[in-house]
């Protein structure tokens, strides 16, 4: 489930690399680093999960979020995950997926609006895993989990703190990739806009009238 998330967001990418707009490029630097961080925090989380109890079938794990026998930070951790997954505000994924959406939708409405459709699908299918894999009792399947060792917990806490801070402070990334974002966008924008440009001549060319030859 991780991995096909992984496939609907690296289309958000691939539309905003298509819009080129200053935005949408912008977008795509965010959404590239943003997903780089979220994805490696959720597949750290599910190689914890495997290691620690065995399966990573949602009908085999349940009630993780157990204080006493589950695997709490862990959870925490990868609910924190699937949350910025998802693009909810102050985490990173949202500032990214506004970019991207804000940047292609003048260039494509019908697919960026197909898009948030898929956006919102991605909070319905991971809301739905994280309820039957980490709420409720404990499953009869899955007893005596080893504990989880530090070692285990801070590269997860390490990403999910970069999540954090980037949600609530993309400025800092936006100020570093902007002239680069602006500058991949200015590759693309001169055809077009040299052809709009001929457009509008030659429409202002033909609402002229030539018939007289007036003064000759």
């Amino acid at each position: 489930m991780v991995a096909y998330s992984s496939i609907a967001h690296m289309g958000y990418i691939l539309l905003a690399s298509a819009a080129a707009t200053k935005v949408s490029m912008l977008g795509t630097v965010l959404q590239m680093i943003s997903h780089g961080l979220i994805s490696a925090l959720l597949f750290l989380s599910v190689g914890v999960v495997y290691k620690k109890s065995g399966s990573r079938n949602i009908d085999v794990i349940k009630g993780l979020l157990n204080p006493d026998r589950g695997l709490p930070m862990i959870g925490s951790l990868m609910i924190l995950g699937v949350m910025a997954s998802a693009g909810l505000p102050g985490l990173a994924g949202f500032i990214a997926e506004f970019l991207v959406f804000r940047g292609s939708f003048p260039v494509f409405p019908v697919q960026t609006l197909l898009c948030t459709i898929g956006s919102g699908l991605t909070s319905v299918y991971f809301l739905i895993a994280i309820n039957r894999v980490f709420f409720g009792r404990l499953s009869d399947l899955v007893v005596n989990l080893p504990q989880v060792r530090w070692r285990d917990r801070i590269p997860s806490l390490v990403l999910a703190i970069i999540i954090l801070v980037m949600g609530v402070q993309p400025g800092v990334i936006i100020a570093l990739s902007e002239k680069t974002a602006i500058g991949m966008a200015a590759i693309v924008s001169p055809p077009v806009q040299v052809s709009q440009n001929l457009q509008e001549s030659l429409s202002e060319v033909r609402s002229k009238d030539f018939s007289p030859l007036k003064g000759s």
